[in-house]
């Protein structure tokens, strides 16, 4: 445990404040269609900001966590994801026009275009990315309280659900979309302030560099989920639908993808330096273990904000994602009763979401389990872009077939004590397989 000086933990209760102030007025005068998808209204720089803050989160202490097991190679998930948003930027262009202002989430594409069938399923699966991603997030910026205060896990927990909640319940999608702003902001900033005075090179050796340094498989995986990451994630979509429109959609994607991949770089300079100062460390801890024990006064209170920033900022996406899955998948209310059960819902997850944060306490375990799940949906949404006129039918056995996969190889795994990137390489099997059989069937039955 480190202890924070008086000025750290004075920046950090300002910072906190400003992101219930944030709620606050995000809430006057406030529009259901506001809350609900920021009455389709964001620029560029709102879109790159909103889209890269909610895939930063605990990837932060994830991806120290796996370059401290294959060292640089563990850029290969950045890779990945750069490439992926600039794939999905042309289907996220098609998806804009095709919304036609009336899609509030990722199932409603299904729904519109394949039936009700393969948007229920697309539902559920959105639904248990978006709790599991919260669940991690939780378990992260936990992780980074006890770190700093030596408190209770539970207590940590309850007291960053809570502000959380607060804001998010006052100012819905408008406040988590304004809080991502400033929280990325500051993210990159003090990333590359951190970066620049951690980072030594001539502390870490040449075999660390090596980009090549895991197996193929392991790499093949870390790509493939950062590839496929886009299209499965609802808060992507979210932010699709919530552009002014196609110019300010495109402008903002691109910027994010090259925004992200230099974030990822300097973060990569700070998770080498960290390894090779605390080489025996609890990986899921090395990230806040190298800020508490390198870097000089006065630069603790910044690094705390930008763990918090980044965490936070996932956390409200997850949460107001997966409520509006179950509210606006399954009823068919007008916009003000949407608005009241949404809140209901928001505070549910939260509750049930911190509780299974409480109970697991392991972000490697749960990054495997929920990332390969996403796989599933990624494989179903690519589908329809390649083929727009695919049937229901081909889709529904792609995404059971992929369940399937994923729970048997979950189950093995669990059974053996030991859950690897493998996962990811045998559900998209599945799924790819599923949608070959789907497709035979289909002939058939024609």
């Amino acid at each position: 445990m480190v202890m924070l000086s008086t000025l750290d933990l004075v920046l950090i209760f300002i910072y906190l404040a400003v992101l219930i102030a944030i709620g606050y007025f995000s809430a006057r005068k406030q529009k259901e269609e506001s809350y609900l998808i920021a009455e389709r209204k964001l620029g560029p720089w709102s879109t790159m900001a909103t889209i890269n803050a909610s895939k930063t989160g605990s990837i932060l202490m994830i991806f120290v966590a796996l370059v401290y097991l294959w060292g640089f190679s563990a850029l290969w998930y950045f890779v990945g994801m750069t490439f992926g948003i600039l794939l999905f930027l042309p289907f996220a262009l098609k998806l804009k026009e095709s919304s036609k202002q009336r899609f509030y989430t990722l199932a409603d594409y299904f729904k519109y275009n394949y039936g009700k069938k393969s948007a229920i399923i697309a539902s559920l699966i959105t639904i248990f990315l978006m709790f599991g991603f919260l669940v991690l997030n939780l378990i992260a910026g936990t992780k980074i309280f006890i770190f700093f205060t030596g408190w209770a896990f539970w207590l940590c927990a309850s007291i960053l659900i809570v502000i959380v909640l607060i804001y998010l319940l006052m100012g819905g999608f408008k406040a988590v979309v304004k809080t991502d702003v400033l929280q990325y902001i500051v993210m990159v900033v003090i990333l590359a302030l951190l970066a620049l005075t951690l980072f030594k090179g001539s502390l870490i050796p040449i075999s660390e560099w090596i980009f090549f340094k895991a197996d193929i498989i392991t790499m093949a995986g870390f790509f493939i989920v950062g590839l496929l990451f886009p299209f499965a994630m609802p808060d992507m979509w979210q932010r699709v639908y919530s552009a002014r429109d196609k110019k300010a959609l495109k402008k903002g994607i691109f910027t994010s993808a090259i925004v992200y991949m230099v974030f990822a770089f300097l973060l990569a300079l700070v998770a080498l330096t960290i390894k090779m100062q605390f080489p025996g460390i609890d990986p899921d801890l090395a990230l806040i273990h190298g800020f508490g024990n390198l870097l000089p006064v006065g630069f603790l209170g910044f690094a705390s904000i930008l763990l918090f920033a980044a965490i936070m900022s996932s956390i409200d996406t997850y949460i107001f994602t997966g409520a509006s899955s179950i509210t606006q998948d399954f009823f068919d209310w007008d916009k003000k009763t949407t608005v009241k059960h949404l809140k209901r819902v928001i505070f549910g997850l939260a509750i049930i979401g911190t509780i299974i944060a409480i109970l697991l306490q392991n972000l490697m375990i749960g990054s495997y389990i929920f990332v390969a799940s996403l796989v599933i949906l990624s494989v179903a949404v690519i589908a329809t872009w390649i083929n727009k006129n695919i049937k229901q039918r081909t889709l529904l056995f792609g995404l059971i077939f992929g369940i399937i996969g994923f729970v048997i190889f979950l189950i093995m795994s669990l059974l053996k004590g030991h859950i690897d990137p493998t996962i990811v390489i045998i559900t998209l099997g599945s799924s790819l397989v599923g949608l070959i059989i789907g497709r035979i069937v289909s002939i058939f039955k024609k």
